[in-house]
């Protein structure tokens, strides 16, 4: 019995213990608990959140721990605000509004936001422009939302001072800064493993009761104990399971994507948070409320900019997935084609241009003998080679399966031999790993041609260039073939870095 025990994961006993604890608090009024006993339940639970945090950063030592280290402090900041509020009451003293509990819960706002932020930016390759615009179009509705139905109606009655109606207004402020950093969070590129849900969901959790004890101060009806303190305590168990599941080293991981695909849930929830503008100045006028024409009409032109720009961020997507080869990130072979006929004519009339094909020499035994993720590995590598052997301008498109092709504008019959001669080369010089423990000595045959001299057009260049290629391959293949613009040109002894990498 004791060893199954031992089996249960740390993160599903601390659950048990948080159901435990939220319905012994919401029973201990019927039996007679006293109010003392209650509270210290309440600061107990609150403080477990802040020690499993912590044990969590240690146990599974995540590579960067100050989100975490944040979310704790943060945590503890709550934990002392709330004995400073409950503690109060137990005695009998009468907190001023605002007061110091305030402040400490305020504190928390933006510690959780700075946690969250430093996720996004571990999780996040470059700025992910498409989900910060989603992210911000949430948050702009949710923003009017805040303003029309909590802080305007607060600021304009419910007989606070000055202090207290800015103290109140600070929290659905703090609660909008947790919904548009958490909504990038959300939308944005990165693993979702429990981990991460549990920390969804307890964000999430914590901002509806955030939203109503709002309400409630401005309305004078707010009380201790009550189901709000029970929807915090339920934030504080997801929050302190996320950080003690194992899956929360997986939160800080680099995504090998900069964004998710837009898919119809995406696209429902920006729909509905672009409506909501309209929908809440329909609904007031029906309530014959306060219209805030003038917010509404400048919510409603931001949103229309930003449903402008996300739609040009789609149309940019969909232009680079169209002229992007999916495996090595080169041109695809429609792009490299139209590009050759745009500078044909330029090369008419002065700089020529010329043409590299390269096939893969026995690309099929790669494949048989390392897999098809093996030789995935190896035309990676040879893009990469091939992107950095080339000179700055020049076009590397993957033509075929294991073909690539080189576009080389205003180029001499000598700068096209040096760079074909670097290319064969670069390909060759050192083995490609094709798993973490094997690497695969690779070489390449190359076909080259210049336009006008070797050939009159485009087409004709290409089917030159595709002749000098099996040429190569006829001739033995690891070997360069030019056409008759370039048979004069000796071919290049191997660069001196390369020697060096190559022994």
């Amino acid at each position: 019995m004791l060893s199954r025990l031992r089996a249960v994961p740390p993160w599903v006993v601390f659950l048990g213990f948080g159901v435990a604890a939220i319905v012994a608090y919401r029973l201990a009024p019927l039996l007679g608990v006293s109010e003392l006993a209650r509270n210290v339940l309440y600061w107990t639970l609150d403080a477990s959140a802040v020690v499993v945090l912590l044990l969590g950063v240690r146990l599974y030592r995540p590579n960067t721990r100050w989100p975490w280290w944040l979310l704790a402090i943060g945590q503890l900041s709550a934990l002392f605000a709330d004995i400073t509020f409950y503690g109060a009451s137990l005695i009998d003293v009468t907190l001023p509004y605002p007061s110091v509990a305030d402040l400490l819960y305020l504190l928390q706002y933006p510690l959780a936001g700075a946690a969250l932020f430093l996720l996004i930016r571990r999780r996040t390759p470059g700025w992910d422009l498409p989900s910060l615009i989603d992210a911000s179009i949430v948050a702009v509705a949710a923003g009017l939302l805040s303003w029309v139905y909590l802080i305007s109606p607060g600021a304009s009655g419910g007989g606070l001072s000055t202090a207290g109606v800015l103290a109140t207004a600070a929290y659905p402020v703090g609660d909008l800064v947790l919904l548009s950093v958490g909504a990038r969070l959300m939308l944005g590129a990165g693993s979702r493993p429990p981990a991460f849900g549990f920390l969804a969901a307890g964000f999430a959790l914590v901002l509806v009761p955030d939203t109503l004890y709002t309400w409630q101060i401005f309305a004078g009806t707010y009380t201790e104990g009550g189901w709000l303190e029970t929807l915090w305590m339920g934030s504080w168990i997801l929050l302190g399971a996320a950080g003690l599941h194992p899956s929360m080293r997986e939160l800080s991981e680099k995504s090998a994507v900069a964004a998710p695909d837009a898919g119809f849930g995406r696209m429902l929830l920006l729909a509905s948070a672009s409506l909501l503008a309209p929908a809440t100045l329909l609904v007031q006028y029906l309530r014959q409320a306060p219209l805030h024409v003038p917010l509404v009409a400048v919510v409603c032109a931001v949103l229309f900019l930003l449903v402008l720009a996300r739609m040009g961020q789609l149309v940019a997507a969909q232009r680079r997935v169209a002229i992007t080869d999916g495996l090595t990130g080169l041109r695809t072979r429609r792009y490299f084609e139209e590009a050759l006929s745009a500078l044909a004519e330029r090369a008419m009339s002065g700089p020529g241009l010329a043409v590299l094909l390269l096939d893969v020499d026995r690309f099929k035994s790669v494949n048989d003998t390392y897999g098809h993720h093996g030789g995935d590995r190896v035309l990676c590598e040879i893009s990469r080679r091939l992107t950095e052997a080339v000179r700055p301008g020049d076009l590397v498109a993957r033509y075929g399966g294991e073909e690539f092709a080189v576009l080389l504008p205003s180029v001499t019959p000598r700068e096209a031999r040096l760079v074909a001669d670097r290319v064969h080369q670069a390909i060759r010089r050192t083995p490609i790993a094709v798993n973490s423990t094997t690497g695969a000595t690779v070489t390449a045959s190359v076909g080259v041609a210049t336009l006008p001299v070797d050939a009159p057009d485009p087409e004709s260049l290409m089917m030159l260039a595709d002749q000098l290629l099996y040429t190569a391959k006829e001739g033995g293949r690891d070997r360069v073939a030019v056409g008759a613009s370039l048979a004069a040109v000796p071919a290049t002894e191997p660069e001196p870095e390369l020697v060096r990498r190559a022994s």
